[in-house]
Protein backbone atom coordinates (compact mmCIF):
# COMPACT_ATOMS: atom_id res chain seq x y z
CA UNK A 1 0.00 0.00 0.00
CA UNK A 2 0.99 3.56 -0.65
CA UNK A 3 0.80 6.46 1.73
CA UNK A 4 2.12 10.01 1.06
CA UNK A 5 5.94 9.54 1.26
CA UNK A 6 5.14 6.27 3.08
CA UNK A 7 5.09 2.65 1.66
CA UNK A 8 3.08 0.08 4.19
CA UNK A 9 3.63 -3.94 3.83
CA UNK A 10 2.33 -7.53 5.13
CA UNK A 11 4.81 -10.09 4.70
CA UNK A 12 5.11 -13.77 6.42
CA UNK A 13 6.86 -16.58 6.78
CA UNK A 14 5.45 -19.52 4.64
CA UNK A 15 3.51 -21.90 6.76
CA UNK A 16 6.12 -24.27 7.13
CA UNK A 17 8.96 -21.93 8.17
CA UNK A 18 6.41 -20.58 11.06
CA UNK A 19 8.04 -22.77 13.60
CA UNK A 20 11.25 -21.63 13.60
CA UNK A 21 10.60 -18.29 14.32
CA UNK A 22 11.67 -18.04 17.73
CA UNK A 23 14.93 -19.09 17.03
CA UNK A 24 15.82 -15.17 16.39
CA UNK A 25 15.49 -12.42 17.67
CA UNK A 26 13.57 -11.05 14.40
CA UNK A 27 13.72 -13.62 11.27
CA UNK A 28 16.08 -12.74 8.65
CA UNK A 29 13.72 -13.48 5.95
CA UNK A 30 11.44 -11.41 7.55
CA UNK A 31 13.62 -8.77 7.83
CA UNK A 32 15.03 -9.25 4.41
CA UNK A 33 11.23 -9.02 3.18
CA UNK A 34 10.26 -5.82 4.91
CA UNK A 35 12.58 -4.31 2.66
CA UNK A 36 11.93 -5.40 -0.57
CA UNK A 37 9.64 -3.01 -1.12
CA UNK A 38 12.34 -0.48 -1.38
CA UNK A 39 13.29 -2.47 -4.11
CA UNK A 40 12.63 -1.17 -8.08
CA UNK A 41 9.45 -2.70 -9.61
CA UNK A 42 7.62 -3.05 -6.14
CA UNK A 43 6.25 -0.25 -4.97
CA UNK A 44 7.62 2.23 -7.65
CA UNK A 45 8.25 1.49 -11.23
CA UNK A 46 11.12 4.09 -11.47
CA UNK A 47 13.43 3.53 -8.24
CA UNK A 48 16.61 3.65 -8.50
CA UNK A 49 18.29 -0.03 -7.44
CA UNK A 50 19.50 1.27 -3.85
CA UNK A 51 20.56 -1.38 -0.86
CA UNK A 52 20.69 -1.06 3.07
CA UNK A 53 24.38 0.88 3.99
CA UNK A 54 23.75 2.26 7.25
CA UNK A 55 21.29 1.52 10.24
CA UNK A 56 20.49 3.82 13.09
CA UNK A 57 18.66 4.16 15.80
CA UNK A 58 17.58 -0.01 15.69
CA UNK A 59 15.41 -1.18 18.40
CA UNK A 60 13.01 -4.40 19.45
CA UNK A 61 10.29 -4.49 21.21
CA UNK A 62 8.99 -7.87 20.96
CA UNK A 63 10.99 -11.04 19.35
CA UNK A 64 9.47 -14.61 17.67
CA UNK A 65 7.21 -12.76 15.02
CA UNK A 66 6.03 -14.71 12.06
CA UNK A 67 4.43 -12.09 10.24
CA UNK A 68 4.94 -8.45 10.02
CA UNK A 69 3.13 -5.29 9.32
CA UNK A 70 5.53 -2.43 8.10
CA UNK A 71 5.60 1.06 7.41
CA UNK A 72 8.91 3.02 5.40
CA UNK A 73 8.80 6.00 5.73
CA UNK A 74 10.85 7.82 3.35
CA UNK A 75 12.50 11.05 4.63
CA UNK A 76 14.71 11.44 1.39
CA UNK A 77 15.99 10.06 -1.67
CA UNK A 78 18.15 7.50 0.08
CA UNK A 79 16.82 7.29 3.73
CA UNK A 80 14.02 5.59 5.22
CA UNK A 81 12.94 4.74 9.07
CA UNK A 82 11.17 1.72 9.05
CA UNK A 83 8.02 0.39 12.05
CA UNK A 84 7.84 -2.83 12.18
CA UNK A 85 4.83 -4.50 14.14
CA UNK A 86 3.03 -7.92 14.49
CA UNK A 87 -0.35 -9.38 12.86
CA UNK A 88 -2.06 -7.79 16.33
CA UNK A 89 -0.16 -4.66 15.44
CA UNK A 90 2.25 -4.85 18.70
CA UNK A 91 5.49 -3.21 18.05
CA UNK A 92 8.47 -5.61 17.51
CA UNK A 93 10.89 -3.23 15.91
CA UNK A 94 11.73 0.48 14.77
CA UNK A 95 14.70 1.97 12.79
CA UNK A 96 15.48 5.57 13.04
CA UNK A 97 17.40 5.71 9.90
CA UNK A 98 18.11 3.14 7.14
CA UNK A 99 20.73 5.45 5.00
CA UNK A 100 20.64 3.31 1.27
CA UNK A 101 23.34 3.12 -1.35
CA UNK A 102 23.43 2.18 -4.99
CA UNK A 103 24.95 -0.97 -5.83
CA UNK A 104 26.42 -1.18 -9.26
CA UNK A 105 26.85 -4.05 -11.33
CA UNK A 106 30.16 -4.68 -10.99
CA UNK A 107 29.78 -5.33 -6.68
CA UNK A 108 27.22 -7.25 -7.53
CA UNK A 109 29.23 -9.58 -9.79
CA UNK A 110 31.59 -9.59 -7.56
CA UNK A 111 29.36 -10.11 -4.06
CA UNK A 112 28.17 -12.98 -6.15
CA UNK A 113 31.81 -14.30 -7.20
CA UNK A 114 33.28 -17.72 -5.83
CA UNK A 115 36.67 -16.31 -7.05
CA UNK A 116 38.12 -16.29 -3.71
CA UNK A 117 37.32 -19.75 -2.94
CA UNK A 118 38.63 -20.64 -6.48
CA UNK A 119 41.82 -18.93 -6.51
CA UNK A 120 45.51 -19.60 -4.56
CA UNK A 121 48.64 -17.65 -5.04
CA UNK A 122 52.04 -20.47 -4.56
CA UNK A 123 53.83 -18.46 -1.86
CA UNK A 124 57.20 -19.40 -1.07
CA UNK A 125 57.41 -18.83 2.72
CA UNK A 126 60.36 -19.03 4.81
CA UNK A 127 60.95 -21.99 6.62
CA UNK A 128 60.37 -21.55 10.50
CA UNK A 129 62.82 -21.26 13.09
CA UNK A 130 62.06 -23.92 14.91
CA UNK A 131 62.34 -26.04 10.98
CA UNK A 132 65.59 -24.69 9.75
CA UNK A 133 68.45 -27.26 9.51
CA UNK A 134 70.87 -26.67 11.87
CA UNK A 135 74.82 -26.59 11.17
CA UNK A 136 75.91 -29.49 12.39
CA UNK A 137 75.35 -31.99 9.68
CA UNK A 138 77.22 -34.58 9.00
CA UNK A 139 77.68 -35.18 5.40
CA UNK A 140 79.58 -38.15 5.48
CA UNK A 141 78.78 -40.41 2.82
CA UNK A 142 77.11 -37.88 0.50
CA UNK A 143 77.65 -37.96 -2.82
CA UNK A 144 77.12 -34.65 -5.45
CA UNK A 145 76.81 -35.11 -9.64
CA UNK A 146 77.04 -32.27 -11.17
CA UNK A 147 78.13 -28.43 -10.86
CA UNK A 148 77.83 -28.32 -7.46
CA UNK A 149 79.76 -27.57 -4.47
CA UNK A 150 79.07 -29.54 -0.79
CA UNK A 151 81.38 -30.01 1.66
CA UNK A 152 82.69 -33.38 3.05
CA UNK A 153 80.31 -34.87 0.25
CA UNK A 154 82.24 -37.42 -2.52
CA UNK A 155 82.01 -36.20 -5.83
CA UNK A 156 81.09 -37.91 -9.38
CA UNK A 157 81.02 -38.05 -12.62
CA UNK A 158 77.43 -39.73 -13.02
CA UNK A 159 74.86 -41.04 -11.28
CA UNK A 160 75.57 -44.48 -12.49
CA UNK A 161 79.15 -44.22 -10.68
CA UNK A 162 77.10 -43.48 -7.11
CA UNK A 163 75.27 -46.80 -8.00
CA UNK A 164 78.36 -48.95 -8.56
CA UNK A 165 79.69 -48.42 -4.99
CA UNK A 166 79.62 -50.96 -2.66
CA UNK A 167 77.70 -48.76 -0.39
CA UNK A 168 75.39 -45.79 -2.06
CA UNK A 169 75.50 -42.88 0.12
CA UNK A 170 71.80 -42.00 1.96
CA UNK A 171 71.90 -38.55 0.09
CA UNK A 172 72.87 -37.85 -3.10
CA UNK A 173 72.69 -34.70 -4.83
CA UNK A 174 72.50 -34.73 -8.61
CA UNK A 175 71.84 -31.34 -10.65
CA UNK A 176 70.87 -32.14 -13.93
CA UNK A 177 72.97 -30.71 -17.54
CA UNK A 178 71.03 -27.95 -18.87
CA UNK A 179 70.96 -28.83 -22.20
CA UNK A 180 71.68 -26.28 -24.97
CA UNK A 181 69.95 -24.99 -28.43
CA UNK A 182 66.37 -23.48 -28.46
CA UNK A 183 63.85 -23.78 -25.59
CA UNK A 184 61.34 -25.86 -26.81
CA UNK A 185 64.44 -28.19 -27.39
CA UNK A 186 66.42 -27.60 -24.57
CA UNK A 187 63.33 -28.34 -22.67
CA UNK A 188 62.45 -31.40 -24.32
CA UNK A 189 66.30 -32.78 -24.25
CA UNK A 190 66.22 -31.94 -20.29
CA UNK A 191 62.97 -33.88 -19.56
CA UNK A 192 63.82 -36.55 -22.02
CA UNK A 193 66.43 -36.83 -19.89
CA UNK A 194 65.02 -36.52 -16.39
CA UNK A 195 62.44 -39.39 -17.45
CA UNK A 196 65.58 -41.79 -18.34
CA UNK A 197 67.94 -41.24 -15.53
CA UNK A 198 64.52 -40.97 -12.59
CA UNK A 199 63.14 -44.45 -14.10
CA UNK A 200 66.76 -45.50 -13.82
CA UNK A 201 67.36 -44.53 -10.36
CA UNK A 202 63.79 -45.99 -8.65
CA UNK A 203 64.23 -48.82 -10.49
CA UNK A 204 67.44 -50.21 -8.87
CA UNK A 205 66.62 -51.59 -5.53
CA UNK A 206 69.79 -50.80 -3.98
CA UNK A 207 68.54 -46.93 -3.96
CA UNK A 208 65.48 -47.88 -2.11
CA UNK A 209 67.58 -46.15 1.25
CA UNK A 210 68.98 -43.00 -0.50
CA UNK A 211 67.03 -39.83 -1.00
CA UNK A 212 67.91 -38.71 -4.57
CA UNK A 213 68.43 -34.71 -4.15
CA UNK A 214 67.54 -32.64 -7.53
CA UNK A 215 69.27 -29.21 -8.11
CA UNK A 216 67.45 -26.86 -10.24
CA UNK A 217 68.89 -23.70 -10.78
CA UNK A 218 66.52 -20.51 -10.98
CA UNK A 219 63.80 -22.92 -12.28
CA UNK A 220 61.11 -20.98 -9.78
CA UNK A 221 60.23 -17.92 -9.04
CA UNK A 222 59.74 -16.93 -5.17
CA UNK A 223 58.86 -13.26 -6.05
CA UNK A 224 57.15 -11.50 -8.84
CA UNK A 225 60.32 -9.71 -10.49
CA UNK A 226 63.09 -12.86 -10.59
CA UNK A 227 63.46 -14.30 -13.80
CA UNK A 228 63.15 -18.27 -14.20
CA UNK A 229 64.35 -20.97 -16.87
CA UNK A 230 61.18 -22.43 -18.00
CA UNK A 231 63.43 -25.29 -18.99
CA UNK A 232 64.04 -26.67 -15.82
CA UNK A 233 61.00 -25.95 -14.40
CA UNK A 234 59.45 -28.52 -16.18
CA UNK A 235 61.92 -31.06 -14.53
CA UNK A 236 59.88 -29.70 -11.12
CA UNK A 237 56.64 -30.84 -13.22
CA UNK A 238 57.80 -34.26 -14.08
CA UNK A 239 59.78 -34.72 -10.35
CA UNK A 240 56.46 -33.39 -8.30
CA UNK A 241 54.59 -36.32 -9.69
CA UNK A 242 57.57 -39.02 -9.03
CA UNK A 243 57.25 -37.96 -5.84
CA UNK A 244 54.25 -38.60 -5.34
CA UNK A 245 54.72 -42.67 -6.99
CA UNK A 246 57.82 -43.26 -4.95
CA UNK A 247 57.31 -41.41 -1.23
CA UNK A 248 60.66 -40.29 0.74
CA UNK A 249 62.85 -41.32 -2.55
CA UNK A 250 63.33 -37.59 -4.09
CA UNK A 251 63.60 -34.17 -2.68
CA UNK A 252 63.96 -30.95 -4.98
CA UNK A 253 65.93 -27.97 -4.25
CA UNK A 254 65.94 -24.78 -6.39
CA UNK A 255 69.08 -22.50 -5.44
CA UNK A 256 70.84 -19.55 -6.37
CA UNK A 257 73.82 -20.81 -5.72
CA UNK A 258 76.42 -23.30 -7.08
CA UNK A 259 77.16 -23.90 -3.31
CA UNK A 260 74.65 -25.67 -1.37
CA UNK A 261 74.18 -25.63 2.59
CA UNK A 262 74.50 -28.92 4.48
CA UNK A 263 71.94 -28.11 6.47
CA UNK A 264 69.57 -28.10 3.17
CA UNK A 265 69.23 -31.88 3.73
CA UNK A 266 67.73 -32.21 7.24
CA UNK A 267 64.39 -30.43 6.77
CA UNK A 268 61.73 -33.04 6.20
CA UNK A 269 60.49 -30.53 3.31
CA UNK A 270 60.66 -32.30 0.46
CA UNK A 271 60.45 -28.87 -2.17
CA UNK A 272 63.08 -26.26 -1.08
CA UNK A 273 64.15 -22.84 -2.65
CA UNK A 274 67.63 -21.50 -1.43
CA UNK A 275 67.57 -17.13 -1.99
CA UNK A 276 70.21 -15.47 -0.39
CA UNK A 277 70.83 -18.34 2.29
CA UNK A 278 67.32 -18.66 3.42
CA UNK A 279 64.93 -21.74 2.89
CA UNK A 280 61.30 -21.07 1.63
CA UNK A 281 58.80 -23.54 0.87
CA UNK A 282 55.88 -23.67 -0.98
CA UNK A 283 52.00 -23.52 -0.01
CA UNK A 284 48.78 -22.97 -1.51
CA UNK A 285 47.97 -19.74 -0.26
CA UNK A 286 44.46 -17.31 -0.86
CA UNK A 287 44.66 -14.12 -3.57
CA UNK A 288 43.65 -10.59 -2.61
CA UNK A 289 42.65 -8.23 -4.99
CA UNK A 290 45.64 -5.71 -6.03
CA UNK A 291 45.44 -2.18 -7.63
CA UNK A 292 45.77 -3.74 -11.38
CA UNK A 293 44.38 -3.20 -14.64
CA UNK A 294 42.08 -5.54 -16.25
CA UNK A 295 42.16 -6.53 -19.27
CA UNK A 296 39.99 -5.36 -22.36
CA UNK A 297 38.76 -8.50 -24.35
CA UNK A 298 36.21 -5.76 -26.38
CA UNK A 299 39.77 -4.50 -28.24
CA UNK A 300 41.07 -5.70 -31.39
CA UNK A 301 41.37 -9.58 -32.24
CA UNK A 302 41.42 -12.26 -29.57
CA UNK A 303 43.16 -15.81 -30.47
CA UNK A 304 42.28 -18.73 -28.81
CA UNK A 305 44.58 -21.67 -29.53
CA UNK A 306 42.28 -25.36 -29.07
CA UNK A 307 39.72 -23.36 -29.60
CA UNK A 308 37.61 -26.13 -30.75
CA UNK A 309 37.67 -28.40 -27.56
CA UNK A 310 35.25 -28.38 -24.66
CA UNK A 311 37.36 -25.37 -22.87
CA UNK A 312 38.20 -23.41 -25.81
CA UNK A 313 34.73 -23.43 -26.95
CA UNK A 314 33.51 -22.41 -23.12
CA UNK A 315 36.16 -19.36 -23.22
CA UNK A 316 34.72 -18.29 -26.50
CA UNK A 317 31.35 -18.05 -25.85
CA UNK A 318 32.20 -16.19 -22.48
CA UNK A 319 34.32 -13.84 -24.10
CA UNK A 320 31.20 -12.50 -26.46
CA UNK A 321 28.70 -12.84 -24.46
CA UNK A 322 30.36 -11.27 -21.24
CA UNK A 323 33.41 -9.48 -22.57
CA UNK A 324 31.74 -8.15 -25.63
CA UNK A 325 34.38 -9.56 -27.76
CA UNK A 326 33.67 -8.63 -31.87
CA UNK A 327 36.73 -10.52 -33.33
CA UNK A 328 37.81 -14.21 -32.59
CA UNK A 329 40.55 -15.89 -34.26
CA UNK A 330 39.90 -19.66 -33.25
CA UNK A 331 42.69 -22.12 -33.84
CA UNK A 332 42.36 -25.98 -33.55
CA UNK A 333 44.32 -28.73 -35.42
CA UNK A 334 41.37 -29.41 -37.38
CA UNK A 335 40.00 -25.99 -38.11
CA UNK A 336 36.11 -26.08 -38.75
CA UNK A 337 36.84 -29.74 -39.96
CA UNK A 338 36.68 -30.59 -36.13
CA UNK A 339 33.39 -31.47 -34.31
CA UNK A 340 30.92 -28.59 -33.66
CA UNK A 341 33.49 -26.33 -35.21
CA UNK A 342 30.92 -24.65 -37.58
CA UNK A 343 28.03 -24.88 -35.14
CA UNK A 344 30.26 -22.72 -32.72
CA UNK A 345 31.13 -19.89 -35.72
CA UNK A 346 27.45 -19.78 -36.45
CA UNK A 347 26.16 -19.08 -32.78
CA UNK A 348 28.64 -16.67 -31.94
CA UNK A 349 28.55 -14.77 -35.54
CA UNK A 350 24.60 -14.32 -34.63
CA UNK A 351 25.73 -12.92 -31.43
CA UNK A 352 27.70 -10.24 -33.53
CA UNK A 353 31.50 -11.58 -33.38
CA UNK A 354 33.09 -11.67 -36.31
CA UNK A 355 34.71 -15.21 -35.95
CA UNK A 356 37.73 -16.90 -37.86
CA UNK A 357 38.10 -20.62 -37.51
CA UNK A 358 41.91 -21.75 -38.84
CA UNK A 359 43.40 -25.00 -39.23
CA UNK A 360 47.05 -24.56 -37.25
CA UNK A 361 48.93 -26.46 -35.10
CA UNK A 362 50.72 -23.62 -32.56
CA UNK A 363 53.63 -25.89 -31.78
CA UNK A 364 54.25 -25.73 -36.00
CA UNK A 365 56.61 -21.93 -35.76
CA UNK A 366 55.98 -21.24 -39.48
CA UNK A 367 52.19 -21.97 -39.60
CA UNK A 368 51.68 -19.73 -36.65
CA UNK A 369 53.80 -17.07 -37.77
CA UNK A 370 51.41 -17.11 -41.48
CA UNK A 371 48.34 -17.39 -39.16
CA UNK A 372 49.84 -14.02 -36.97
CA UNK A 373 50.59 -12.13 -40.57
CA UNK A 374 47.17 -12.59 -42.04
CA UNK A 375 45.53 -10.69 -38.83
CA UNK A 376 44.09 -7.65 -40.31
CA UNK A 377 45.60 -4.44 -39.32
CA UNK A 378 42.45 -2.81 -38.61
CA UNK A 379 41.97 -5.49 -35.71
CA UNK A 380 45.16 -6.11 -34.69
CA UNK A 381 46.24 -8.92 -31.98
CA UNK A 382 45.23 -8.19 -28.42
CA UNK A 383 44.99 -10.76 -26.47
CA UNK A 384 45.97 -14.08 -26.26
CA UNK A 385 44.76 -17.52 -24.47
CA UNK A 386 46.57 -20.98 -25.05
CA UNK A 387 44.25 -23.78 -24.05
CA UNK A 388 45.23 -26.67 -26.17
CA UNK A 389 46.76 -29.67 -24.63
CA UNK A 390 46.53 -33.66 -24.81
CA UNK A 391 46.50 -36.35 -22.04
CA UNK A 392 48.54 -39.48 -21.97
CA UNK A 393 48.53 -40.73 -18.62
CA UNK A 394 50.51 -43.73 -17.23
CA UNK A 395 52.83 -44.05 -14.04
CA UNK A 396 56.40 -42.63 -14.31
CA UNK A 397 57.69 -46.35 -14.76
CA UNK A 398 55.95 -47.13 -17.78
CA UNK A 399 56.31 -43.56 -19.41
CA UNK A 400 58.16 -43.11 -22.68
CA UNK A 401 59.84 -40.91 -24.55
CA UNK A 402 57.65 -40.49 -27.21
CA UNK A 403 54.64 -40.82 -24.43
CA UNK A 404 56.33 -37.43 -23.10
CA UNK A 405 56.82 -35.83 -26.47
CA UNK A 406 53.44 -36.00 -27.21
CA UNK A 407 52.14 -33.97 -24.15
CA UNK A 408 54.97 -31.73 -24.42
CA UNK A 409 54.19 -30.72 -27.89
CA UNK A 410 51.48 -28.75 -27.21
CA UNK A 411 52.30 -26.98 -24.21
CA UNK A 412 56.13 -26.67 -24.57
CA UNK A 413 56.47 -25.51 -28.26
CA UNK A 414 53.28 -23.86 -28.52
CA UNK A 415 53.37 -21.61 -25.79
CA UNK A 416 56.56 -20.45 -26.66
CA UNK A 417 55.78 -20.04 -29.93
CA UNK A 418 53.18 -17.86 -29.27
CA UNK A 419 55.32 -15.92 -26.31
CA UNK A 420 58.00 -15.05 -29.18
CA UNK A 421 55.78 -14.23 -31.86
CA UNK A 422 53.81 -11.93 -30.17
CA UNK A 423 56.39 -10.29 -27.71
CA UNK A 424 56.29 -7.45 -29.10
CA UNK A 425 52.26 -7.07 -29.75
CA UNK A 426 50.42 -4.46 -27.84
CA UNK A 427 48.67 -7.25 -25.62
CA UNK A 428 46.00 -6.88 -23.29
CA UNK A 429 46.66 -10.53 -21.66
CA UNK A 430 48.46 -13.53 -22.16
CA UNK A 431 46.57 -16.55 -20.63
CA UNK A 432 48.15 -19.81 -20.50
CA UNK A 433 45.94 -22.81 -19.14
CA UNK A 434 47.98 -24.78 -17.02
CA UNK A 435 47.03 -27.37 -14.52
CA UNK A 436 47.43 -27.94 -10.93
CA UNK A 437 48.44 -31.34 -11.77
CA UNK A 438 51.73 -29.82 -12.22
CA UNK A 439 51.79 -28.08 -8.78
CA UNK A 440 50.64 -30.91 -6.43
CA UNK A 441 52.60 -33.88 -8.79
CA UNK A 442 49.51 -35.54 -9.93
CA UNK A 443 50.21 -38.98 -9.55
CA UNK A 444 50.25 -40.60 -13.78
CA UNK A 445 50.67 -37.38 -14.88
CA UNK A 446 54.77 -36.64 -14.95
CA UNK A 447 54.68 -35.79 -18.96
CA UNK A 448 51.80 -33.39 -18.07
CA UNK A 449 52.83 -32.02 -14.94
CA UNK A 450 56.57 -31.41 -16.65
CA UNK A 451 54.51 -29.38 -19.87
CA UNK A 452 52.45 -27.32 -17.72
CA UNK A 453 55.44 -26.56 -14.74
CA UNK A 454 57.08 -24.79 -18.42
CA UNK A 455 53.90 -22.62 -18.67
CA UNK A 456 53.88 -21.49 -15.44
CA UNK A 457 57.70 -20.64 -15.22
CA UNK A 458 56.90 -18.89 -18.88
CA UNK A 459 54.53 -16.85 -17.48
CA UNK A 460 57.02 -15.94 -14.61
CA UNK A 461 59.28 -15.00 -17.03
CA UNK A 462 57.12 -12.66 -19.44
CA UNK A 463 56.24 -11.02 -16.04
CA UNK A 464 59.62 -9.95 -15.41
CA UNK A 465 60.22 -8.83 -18.88
CA UNK A 466 57.86 -6.75 -18.16
CA UNK A 467 55.04 -8.22 -20.56
CA UNK A 468 51.54 -9.12 -19.40
CA UNK A 469 51.15 -12.79 -18.70
CA UNK A 470 48.99 -15.07 -16.24
CA UNK A 471 49.27 -19.32 -16.15
CA UNK A 472 46.17 -20.51 -14.73
CA UNK A 473 46.51 -24.04 -13.54
CA UNK A 474 43.05 -25.60 -13.56
CA UNK A 475 41.58 -28.19 -11.20
CA UNK A 476 38.96 -30.50 -12.71
CA UNK A 477 36.50 -29.12 -15.06
CA UNK A 478 33.18 -31.20 -14.59
CA UNK A 479 32.31 -30.50 -18.43
CA UNK A 480 33.67 -33.43 -20.02
CA UNK A 481 36.45 -32.50 -23.01
CA UNK A 482 39.79 -34.20 -24.02
CA UNK A 483 41.20 -33.39 -20.64
CA UNK A 484 38.28 -34.63 -18.59
CA UNK A 485 36.56 -36.56 -20.46
CA UNK A 486 39.56 -39.69 -20.13
CA UNK A 487 38.95 -39.30 -16.55
CA UNK A 488 36.69 -42.86 -14.98
CA UNK A 489 35.03 -42.91 -11.83
CA UNK A 490 38.66 -44.46 -10.24
CA UNK A 491 40.22 -40.90 -11.05
CA UNK A 492 37.74 -38.82 -10.10
CA UNK A 493 37.91 -40.99 -6.62
CA UNK A 494 41.22 -40.04 -6.99
CA UNK A 495 40.74 -36.66 -7.42
CA UNK A 496 38.57 -36.36 -4.41
CA UNK A 497 40.99 -37.73 -1.99
CA UNK A 498 43.28 -34.86 -2.93
CA UNK A 499 40.82 -32.69 -1.97
CA UNK A 500 40.22 -31.32 -5.65
CA UNK A 501 36.06 -30.61 -6.23
CA UNK A 502 35.37 -30.12 -9.79
CA UNK A 503 34.44 -26.77 -11.24
CA UNK A 504 31.50 -25.84 -13.03
CA UNK A 505 31.86 -23.84 -16.25
CA UNK A 506 30.68 -21.27 -14.95
CA UNK A 507 32.37 -20.97 -11.80
CA UNK A 508 36.05 -21.14 -14.25
CA UNK A 509 34.76 -18.60 -16.13
CA UNK A 510 34.02 -16.60 -12.95
CA UNK A 511 37.83 -17.69 -11.64
CA UNK A 512 39.13 -16.61 -15.31
CA UNK A 513 37.55 -13.14 -15.30
CA UNK A 514 39.20 -12.70 -11.09
CA UNK A 515 42.62 -13.81 -11.80
CA UNK A 516 43.81 -10.22 -13.10
CA UNK A 517 43.03 -8.49 -10.55
CA UNK A 518 45.30 -10.75 -8.16
CA UNK A 519 48.25 -9.38 -9.84
CA UNK A 520 49.61 -12.66 -9.94
CA UNK A 521 51.75 -14.64 -12.81
CA UNK A 522 50.49 -17.97 -11.95
CA UNK A 523 47.86 -19.46 -9.72
CA UNK A 524 45.94 -22.38 -8.47
CA UNK A 525 42.29 -22.21 -9.81
CA UNK A 526 40.21 -24.81 -8.57
CA UNK A 527 37.84 -25.95 -5.68
CA UNK A 528 39.39 -27.35 -2.88
CA UNK A 529 37.52 -29.53 -0.16
CA UNK A 530 39.66 -28.08 2.96
CA UNK A 531 38.05 -30.83 5.22
CA UNK A 532 39.45 -33.38 3.50
CA UNK A 533 42.97 -31.30 3.28
CA UNK A 534 42.94 -30.71 6.68
CA UNK A 535 42.25 -34.86 7.53
CA UNK A 536 45.81 -35.06 5.67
Amino acid sequence: WRGDGEIYAEVALPEEQRADAGRYVLHPALLDAALHPLLPGVADQDRAALLPFAWSGVTIHATGASVLRVRLTLTGADVAALTVADATGAPVASVESLLLRPLSKDALRQAASTARDGLFRIAWNTLPTTDTPTDTTDTTGWAVVGDLTVDGATRHTNLDAVRAEDNIPRTVLYAPPVPDGDVPQAAHTALRDALSTTQSWLADDRTTDTTLVVVTRGALATHHTQHTDPVQAGLWGLLRVAQTENPGRIALLDTDTDTIPTTALTTDEPQLALRDNTFHTPRLARTTDQPTDRPRWDRGTVLITGATGALGTVLARHLVTQHGTRHLLLLSRRGTNAPGAQELQHELTALGATVTITACDAADRHALTSVLDDIPAEHPLTAVVHTAGVLDDTVLADLTAERLEKVLRPKVDAAWNLHELTKDHDLEAFVLYSSVAGLIGNAGQANYAAGNTFLDALAQHRRALGLPAVSLAWGLWAQASTISGQLDQTDLRRLARLGLLPLSSADAMDLFDAAPATGEAVLAATRLDLGTLRKQ
